[in-house]
């Protein structure tokens, strides 16, 4: 059965690198769950339609992240990307998307019927294959021969931070398509905690601006991914008036299930009201740890008397988002190691390891991370 699966896994105490960004810290919790899964009641108010307790929640996120519309979703970021897309395109557009770009992209552009042009990401690190920043005189370039060719995209994706944690000149990019009247969507899924970032003073690692102040039109991010909310619940945000409220809600009806989770949506209320209140000092306390355990990752090296010096050979987070703790080397080899620690990662490739990092994370799992040897 998967729910004794799950006890049973949970027992085992890992260490969890990986999302969701709660962390099972036992500091966030939801009195019964099954207590409040309702459906749309009298005073409940309706996702779909809302008025009332749903519309002032979308309201406060809006005024926190200074957006124009900010949209619950349950659907995680697939659905924030297909909302989108489609109140960005019609039919037998073209759009310009990321190589890098996750799966409910091309979904998307097959469902719609649209022409995908890719854009390619050099490599940030050419030995390991981690993939770097989309350059903007690569986008002007594009864009110049598509619309010579009259086929200019109505819009085009990018994914900033990536995965590994790379982030690229939303704001450059966001200069170079509205010159041609093109919708810029960003997912930002890895990137929901750096608007907290961006408000928590005495920093001591240099955190990326949020793609909702970089002039991108529409940005998505995953709250489950990267701060303390349950996994699925993501948020919309329309940050410019190139694309009319209507026109996004129409589309949020359309891809946000027709039973929308009041668990899901109470967890996103929670995760707001933490990033308003203990957020600031908990993000703080986690900024302290993760430079720790850069300053501690010194690549292993054998010694004389055949033990190792603890420490991790990281990417440096110059340029990246700096909670993503990328592990260079064989990836497998290094994937046993961790799990040989109770470690239990992310994402494995053939030449790096992904830790994934958050605010959830205890002080006790951060600091473990820095005794580590990891060849």
């Amino acid at each position: 059965m998967l729910y004794q699966s799950l006890l049973q896994y949970i027992s085992r105490q890992m260490v969890p690198m990986h999302m969701p960004g709660h962390k099972r810290n036992p500091c966030f919790r939801m009195e019964n769950p099954y207590a409040i899964d309702i459906t749309e009641v009298s005073g409940m108010d309706d996702l779909h339609h809302p008025t009332g307790v749903i519309k002032d929640l979308m309201e406060r996120f809006r005024q926190y992240y200074e957006t124009r519309g900010t949209y619950l979703l349950v659907n995680g970021s697939t659905s924030g990307n297909m909302i989108a897309i489609a109140s960005s395109c019609s039919r037998g557009d073209v759009i310009v998307t990321d190589a890098n770009c996750h799966r409910s992209v091309p979904n998307a552009v097959e469902l719609l019927g649209l022409k995908s042009v890719r854009i390619v990401r050099p490599y940030l690190d050419e030995e390991h294959r981690v993939p770097g920043p989309i350059d903007p005189a690569e986008v002007d370039d594009l864009f110049h021969h598509l619309a010579k060719s009259g086929r200019t995209p109505s819009a085009i994706v990018i994914t900033s931070p990536t995965y590994e944690g790379v982030v690229s000149d939303i704001k450059k990019i966001a200069e170079i398509v509205h010159h041609y009247g093109t919708i810029l969507i960003v997912d930002s899924a890895h990137g929901a905690h750096l608007t907290l970032a961006s408000r928590t003073a005495g920093l001591k690692l240099d955190w990326p601006k949020p793609a909702t102040t970089q002039d991108a039109d529409f940005v998505i991010e995953s709250l489950h991914k990267t701060l303390p909310a349950l996994t699925q619940t993501a948020i919309l945000h329309r940050c410019s008036d190139r694309v009319s409220e209507e026109t996004v809600m129409n589309y949020h009806d359309t891809f946000i299930t027709s039973s929308p989770s009041y668990v899901l949506m109470s967890s996103i209320d929670q995760c707001l009201s933490w990033q308003e209140g203990p957020g600031i000092r908990t993000f703080l306390q986690y900024d302290k740890n993760l430079k720790d355990i850069y300053d501690a990752a010194v690549k292993t090296r054998a010694m004389a008397d055949g033990t190792h010096l603890p420490g991790m050979n990281l990417l440096s987070p110059e340029g990246r988002d700096p909670s993503k703790l990328i592990v260079l080397g064989d990836g497998p080899t290094i994937e046993g190691q961790l799990l040989g620690y109770r470690i239990e990662p992310e994402k494995v490739t053939e030449s790096y390891v992904i830790l994934m990092t958050s605010p959830g994370d205890t002080k006790e799992s951060l600091k473990y991370l820095t005794t580590l040897t990891i060849n």
